[in-house]
């Protein structure tokens, strides 16, 4: 096999954009000349370089941390940011809705499906949904530090679900809509997932793909999960079991849209996320 040769650069950023960036900004903020000036500075000293992207990217937090990083166990035992107390959905949304930055009718998601349908979400609308399926899956047993499988389709309901999921702090276990009934029972089997959220299919260049009976298939092997719930992204006729599946409009509808953001250490795990499996179990 002969090795791999690429050609000639085909796009360098002008000034203009290099002035721009979030990178450039950053080095300036504290005086760092070059990108390799910054790579040492982090690897020399990590507690200056991540309290700096903490402010840098706008992190909350409920309790400010008292310290970094403490190793006091060894490198190998690291404890981050000791003290603190946080959630993500308090960055995402919560700022955004309440406090001196709200802008709660500012629109925070655009889409648009594959048959030109459009959907616009702002902050306040988000807030909403996320609170509704929150409580679902309050009531669907889901606890903090439990397992919850998200296999959707590129919609709006995958940004819901994975607020919702933090926002009640419980572990995303993010599924490609694309895997195959084996991958999705895999991964639900060792994040121990309890409940399962999917679609009824998507789109796909004007076909439609089927995703229910792949979470049918991949749930007679996860003896975790408790509760499937379907949304109608395709409004087909699909199998049901019925007991443990439930429509995610019907099952949002009557819930209360607000709901108090769970409060968690800053190693409480947010999701579950594998190296590539291309080869192997991923890890």
């Amino acid at each position: 096999m002969q090795p791999v040769v690429f050609g000639d650069v085909v796009w360098e950023p002008t000034p203009e954009v290099v002035e721009r960036a979030r990178l450039t900004r950053f080095m300036t903020r504290y005086g760092i000349g070059t990108f390799d000036d910054l790579l040492k500075r982090s690897v020399d000293d990590p507690e200056w370089f991540w309290d700096a992207v903490i402010h840098d990217l706008g992190i909350s937090f409920y309790r400010h941390y008292d310290q970094v990083l403490d190793e006091s166990d060894g490198p190998e035992w690291p404890k981050w940011f000791t003290g603190g107390k946080l959630n993500i959905v308090q960055t995402c949304i919560d700022h955004w809705i309440s406090g001196p930055k709200a802008q709660p009718d500012k629109v925070a998601l655009i889409w648009e499906g594959e048959p030109g349908e459009v959907r616009r979400l702002t902050y306040a609308d988000l807030d909403r949904e996320v609170g509704k399926l929150g409580h679902a899956l309050h009531k669907l047993g889901v606890q903090p530090g439990d397992g919850v499988g998200v296999f959707l389709p590129m919609c709006p309901e995958v940004a819901i679900a994975v607020l919702a999921i933090a926002k009640i702090g419980a572990v995303i276990v993010p599924l490609f809509s694309g895997f195959g009934a084996g991958a999705v029972a895999s991964r639900l089997n060792d994040a121990e997932a309890r409940v399962l959220l999917c679609a009824d299919g998507f789109y796909r260049r004007g076909n439609v793909v089927k995703m229910k009976e792949v979470a049918d298939e991949a749930l007679r092997d996860c003896p975790t999960v408790d509760h499937l719930v379907v949304l109608r992204r395709i409004v087909r006729e699909i199998p049901w079991t019925h007991g443990r599946d439930k429509v995610w409009e019907q099952l949002v509808e009557d819930e209360p849209d607000q709901l108090p953001t769970h409060r968690c250490d800053p190693d409480h795990p947010i999701m579950v996320i594998y190296t590539s499996g291309t080869t192997g179990k991923p890890k």
